[in-house]
């Protein structure tokens, strides 16, 4: 059994699938490297093997610059991710620059060097819980100089499961259909491997909740007098048992149902976390640091053991908990036909209204730039000046070296001119974009194309939406409806909905991850 100590790493825990979310975020929308930024050859350090349950140790991040870098003319940055549950990254002592925790996710470490020297060496502090399971873990180091990011660098990490970490319990997935606006009922079960320590005051139970860029989606509660909010720090619930069934190669159920609830503004289908529930054992000390006095009378949660027979073999050292929504409860994105009226020479202003008919959000799916994109194309006769819109979305102007090496085989990589990228767009909001163009030839008469689509990464969020005629709008000039480049049956930027995941990215590196830079925190003791 872990110490409480620990309890604030398992705190900070997030699931394997939310990490991956992360990296998208900072991995899959970094801009290529430029041909002239310097790049350097890249060591990442752990100590290794890394032992599950020990105390922080020191790693480091080294960036060794060829000639092509010329030492202090140059920023470079670094983040470190390690992915798997249960890692907790902290700040290390460097002289060549300083790096910072980002909290959320703790797996993520920040490390900046103004005036960099052609050899930077970065220290990091890591750890990793107890109990987690032996293997190679997966790194991703993006490093940028002078705020164009280079190609992630990628690794493993070996760990050894602590001598210490061992737990009598396994686990069973669970894996729940939920309406959005609906609530269900369910008692994730796990098996008593081993004996439970003799000393065990009180079993814990607990299930966590969407979190991270997912959070608010979903809540998991318990209505009890033992359960309370929070599950090792983060959303979910927490009950503690303390008459509690014990029973080697039995598995286990819940006496009540913890309640499952999808807000109905959440669309679907879409896997909203790869949620876990976890048993703990404490001793009398430990369930009074923790909880102090446990109700033993009243509306209690409690444990009792399965029905029927159950196979060791289809339980495993950790719970996953899977919730997803039901494939009736789409969003609806949308824009419209717009047409630029001036003669030659002039300036002209459009607003591109970009709306969501609903029923359901469009959520946040990715950690940065952004989730849905309004691609366009400009009509013949007209100049690029200016693309906006408030700070819900962010636009630009869409050049070659926007869309980098890193898009699969396109019909036409010269086809859109300017994206604006947002978040998410709520149901039934409406966010109005302003495109400024230059008029050089008035009657021109083919047309431009306006595309709102949802950004797909690797099968992810996947098709939500339920009516998708309405993503697409011709841009015309003085109203000119000619046949166009492209005809209104098809458009050589659809291949966005599936690559727009590796190219739309902001011009300045690592946007969101930079944006939520923490101030440094002191590592867990």
């Amino acid at each position: 059994m872990p110490a409480p100590s620990s309890l604030v790493a398992r705190a900070l825990k997030r699931s394997a699938a939310l990490a991956g979310a992360a990296a998208l975020g900072a991995g899959a929308f970094a801009l290529p490297a430029h041909a002239q930024t310097p790049e350097p050859e890249v060591h990442v350090a752990f100590d290794e093997p890394v032992q599950a349950g020990a105390d922080f140790a020191t790693g480091s991040i080294g960036l060794e610059f060829g000639d092509d870098f010329t030492p202090g003319e140059h920023d470079v940055f670094a983040q470190l991710s390690v992915y798997g549950e249960g890692w907790e990254l902290a700040p290390g002592e460097t002289d060549d620059g300083a790096c910072t925790l980002d909290a959320i996710p703790p797996q993520w470490v920040n490390c900046d060097a103004a005036d960099a020297e052609a050899e930077i060496d970065f220290a990091f502090d890591y750890r990793i819980d107890a109990g987690v399971p032996s293997g190679d873990y997966e790194w991703a180091l993006l490093v940028s100089v002078d705020g164009t990011a280079l190609e992630p660098v990628h690794g493993t990490v070996e760990v050894a499961a602590g001598d210490d970490g061992e737990s009598p319990f396994l686990y069973e997935s669970a894996e729940l259909e939920i309406d959005s606006g609906s609530t269900v009922g369910a008692g994730p079960v796990y098996y008593q491997e081993g004996e439970i320590p003799a000393d065990t005051a009180a079993l814990v139970y607990g299930v966590s909740a969407p979190e991270y860029i997912l959070a608010g989606t979903a809540e998991v509660t318990a209505p009890y007098d033992n359960c309370v909010d929070g599950f090792n720090g983060g959303p979910g619930v927490t009950c503690v048992v303390t008459d509690f069934p014990d029973e080697v190669g039995s598995a286990m159920t819940t006496t009540q149902p913890v309640e499952f609830t999808v807000f109905r503004e959440v669309p679907g289908p879409i896997e909203l976390c790869g949620c876990y529930f976890e048993v703990r054992a404490l001793d009398a000390a430990e369930l009074d640091a923790e909880f102090g006095d446990v109700p033993t009378t009243g509306d209690l949660f409690g444990l009792s053991v399965a029905d029927g027979s159950h196979d060791p073999a289809d339980f495993a050292s950790w719970g996953p908990v899977t919730i997803r929504t039901t494939p009736n409860h789409p969003f609806d994105l949308a824009v419209e036909d717009a047409n630029i009226k001036g003669g030659n020479g002039d300036q002209v202003t459009v607003t591109l209204p970009v709306e969501n008919f609903g029923p359901a959000d469009a959520w946040t799916f990715f950690d940065g730039p952004g989730s849905y994109a309004l691609v366009g194309e400009l009509p013949q006769g007209t100049e690029f000046v200016s693309i906006a819109s408030d700070e819900s979305a962010y636009c630009r102007e869409f050049s070659d070296d926007f869309l980098g090496e890193t898009l699969p085989a396109i019909e036409d990589r010269d086809a859109a001119d300017f994206v604006c990228i947002f978040t998410s767009i709520p149901r039934m909001e409406t966010y109005d974009v302003e495109l400024t163009v230059k008029v050089t030839d008035e009657d021109a008469d083919a047309k431009g194309v306006l595309q709102i689509v949802a950004i797909q990464y690797d099968g992810h969020p996947g098709a939500i939406e339920g009516e998708t005629d309405d993503n697409r709008a011709d841009l015309t000039l003085n109203g000119t409806t000619g046949s166009g480049q492209l005809p209104k049956t098809g458009s050589s930027m659809t291949w966005i909905l599936a690559g727009a995941g590796a190219a739309l990215v902001i011009g300045v590196v690592l946007f969101i991850a930079t944006r939520r830079r923490k101030t440094a925190a002191e590592p867990a003791e």
